[in-house]
């Protein structure tokens, strides 16, 4: 969540807290595009590796970090949030652990939602007929590979 901006001798200096850690980064703008280049290549690489139609990553909250091939995805990433929710307090009420990864299947193709982190998540979209299993385990990899990074922690 985006605290403050501040102009100091010509630069930029951005805060953001991070959601349920209450950690304050203080970074410049060039820094943040660099993050989110690092971000949108990551996810793009994923999508020509799995041959995924789209992808988007979200918050918990249903705000849009990126995405890559989709329209309106702001919309997707609240809708999304709100699957991955009623998902997490189903596996909850049940005793059945946390959510991992979702998968659902529709008449047109795949949709693969796993957990970065405790508050961002990864959704990925492919056709009817691509390779489910590659599409779930490299959701999972890119999924470990986005924890490292700084904004989506």
């Amino acid at each position: 969540m985006l605290i403050k901006i501040n102009t100091c001798l010509g630069r930029i200096a951005i805060i953001f807290k991070i959601p349920y850690q209450n950690e304050l980064i203080l970074t410049t703008l060039p820094q943040i595009l660099q993050i989110m280049n690092e971000i949108t290549t990551t996810l793009n690489n994923f999508l020509v590796d799995t041959k995924a139609t789209a992808a988007l990553i979200l918050n918990g909250k249903g705000k849009l970090i990126t995405s890559l091939h989709l329209d309106y995805g702001d919309s997707i990433a609240a809708m999304s949030a709100a699957i991955l929710s009623m998902s997490e307090k189903f596996l909850t009420d049940l005793e059945k652990g946390s959510l991992k990864q979702l998968y659902l299947k529709s008449s047109e193709g795949v949709v693969v939602g796993n957990k970065i982190s405790d508050s961002n998540f990864i959704v990925a979209f492919s056709r009817e007929g691509s390779n489910l299993a590659l599409l779930m385990r490299s959701t999972e990899e890119v999924s470990a590979e986005l924890s490292k990074n700084s904004l989506l922690k």
